[in-house]
């Protein structure tokens, strides 16, 4: 084979898909019919839409460790009073994944992701986000989980986070429950 067919293969091998049927897989490819439910309400703080979760329990905005596995639950509003996600299931109508350099909108006046004059990130944010719906709760937006790989320890991993990260990052606040699954069982 020559130098031109060597590279034909490598191109056309990166066009291959990541996904895998394999659950404990970073790149598990969902299915459609998931749902995540929520075993209990959660309150989003006034003046926010998010709220996070880790280590299985709410986390304020300012103390999550980013090294590790954490998720935010997202509604479409920012209101002045605590606003309660009650208890429910949630269909997942769409399940994406992404990388980026920053895990959320942030203040134009703090410079993030970049540190003294290196132009190379200091975050890098593997995100899975589950767009949920309700219709008794229209103002659900989404879950996203993450976690930064350019963390110290973090950096020979770089891939997404498995189910079963995800899983114990919400703790028992919130369950991903499979299509065809009863919702004790994962």
């Amino acid at each position: 084979m020559n130098a031109m067919g060597i590279g034909l293969v490598l191109l056309l091998s990166g066009c291959v898909s990541l996904e895998s049927a394999d659950p404990a897989s970073p790149y598990y490819a969902y299915s459609s019919g998931w749902v995540v439910r929520l075993n209990r309400s959660l309150d989003i703080p006034p003046d926010a839409a998010t709220v996070r979760l880790q280590y299985g329990r709410i986390v304020p905005r300012n103390s999550v460790q980013e090294h590790d596995p954490f998720c935010v639950v997202e509604l479409d509003t920012v209101s002045s009073q605590i606003q309660t996600l009650l208890p429910g299931r949630f269909e997942v109508w769409k399940v994406t994944r992404s990388v980026s350099s920053i895990a959320a909108a942030s203040s134009p006046f703090i410079k993030t992701g970049r540190s003294g004059g290196d132009d190379s990130p200091t975050f890098l944010y593997f995100k899975t986000e589950y767009r949920l719906r309700d219709s008794s709760q229209p103002n659900l937006r989404s879950m996203t989980c993450a976690w930064n790989q350019m963390a110290p320890g973090n950096r020979a991993l770089m891939r997404h986070l498995t189910l079963d990260e995800i899983r114990q990052a919400l703790g028992d606040w919130m369950t991903l429950i499979a299509p065809g699954r009863s919702d004790e069982s994962h």
